[in-house]
């Protein structure tokens, strides 16, 4: 799928809106979140870092399907297929499988459209997100070095 121009605009305009002060979605009902939060800290798991909801990653996603309704809509019945194929494999959701269940889930179902499109939307929000710029990448936004001395291994000097 190629973005428009005006589409990739809407979508930066709603990564920099801020997250609704009461946390909920604008877009995404109880059960879809759920899922997402599920498949999201699947991808970007808490470990010795912050991982996909420590980020709020299922904010920024959802911002982001609210401020485009044909994605949006898209998004939504694939969820509902990827969350149903779950439910009828493990007799539940997505969302109420162990960790283990849902790497097999995962493996076992390939990596459909869906799925890859996840994938790249909670990389994307976690890697603009604090947690994942200043507290993984260690980015503290641009500084200014007195001196750069360039670099210091020996088979590169002249």
């Amino acid at each position: 799928m190629k973005a428009t121009r005006r589409e990739v605009l809407v979508t930066i305009a709603a990564m920099a809106a801020p997250a609704p002060a009461d946390g909920q979605a604008t877009f995404l009902n109880a059960a879809e979140l759920e899922c997402l939060t599920a498949l999201a800290d699947t991808i970007i798991p808490r470990t010795d870092t912050p991982g996909a909801s420590d980020a709020g990653v299922f904010a920024s996603i959802d911002r982001r399907l609210a401020a485009n309704p044909q994605a949006a809509e898209r998004f939504r019945g694939e969820m509902k297929v990827f969350d149903g194929g779950a439910l009828s494999r493990f007799g539940m959701p997505f969302s109420k499988l162990t960790a283990e269940q849902r790497i097999e889930w995962l493996k076992s179902s390939g990596e459909d459209q869906f799925f890859r499109t996840v994938k790249g939307m909670t990389v994307d929000a976690y890697y603009t997100s604090r947690e994942g710029l200043a507290g993984e990448l260690g980015w503290h936004g641009n500084t200014f070095l007195a001196e750069f001395k360039g670099c210091t291994h020996p088979e590169h000097q002249r």
